[in-house]
């Protein structure tokens, strides 16, 4: 099942994974990340009016300068007891995140945010991740990888770290870093993307 895109699509993300699922679509899009920094968890109240904001931000930063392009803008946070895990700045935190981490059941939460010209959507999907116990030797040998270091939380759940997940309950392309699925309904009902062959086309 394949769709096609019926205006300009930007996603607003380096992310590799992110551009994997869009293109799960079969659209056309172009990449175009926001080259400002992001905010910073300081000064909100809660995880989710956090990452909202940061992906909210992506996608305004890009469609200002394109007002003719559907801009979705993503950003995926890993909260632990109130506590948001942002992509570890080094080995040393990277190992306390798993550690942390270890054993737990902890929230993943990934915001998305779709801009054309005036009008715009956002969402969010909430998944529950349990981790196994981790052996510390498990921790030394992931962390010694460059993979934890551009993911939430320290982990990917569609690498190697996926070894450490137990348990989720949600959506795991959420997890993964773009709900592809409800994003895939909202672009439709927007009439930004069609079906291949539908009989309903325009």
């Amino acid at each position: 099942m394949k769709f096609k895109a019926k205006q300009p699509i930007i996603l607003a993300s380096a992310s590799p994974r992110r551009r994997e699922l869009l293109e799960s679509l079969g659209i056309d899009f172009t990449v175009e990340p926001s080259l400002k920094d992001e905010p910073t968890p300081e000064g909100f109240r809660t995880a989710m009016g956090y990452v909202i904001e940061c992906a909210l931000f992506k996608a305004k930063d890009v469609a200002k300068d394109h007002p003719e392009a559907v801009v979705i803008g993503s950003d995926t946070v890993v909260v632990l007891d109130g506590d948001i895990l942002l992509k570890p700045e080094n080995e040393a935190q990277a190992k306390e995140f798993l550690s942390r981490l270890s054993g737990q059941t902890h929230d993943v939460i990934t915001a998305v945010s779709i801009i054309k010209g005036g009008s715009v959507q956002s969402f969010h999907e909430i998944v529950r991740v349990t981790f196994h116990e981790l052996p510390q030797d498990w921790i030394e040998a992931y962390t010694a990888t460059p993979d934890p270091y551009d993911k939430a939380g320290a982990y990917g759940i569609q690498t190697a770290s996926g070894l450490f997940v137990k348990a989720i309950e949600g959506d795991y392309n959420a997890v993964v870093g773009l709900p592809i699925a409800s994003l895939a309904q909202k672009l439709v009902l927007s009439g930004y993307i069609e079906l291949q062959g539908s009989r309903v086309e325009c």
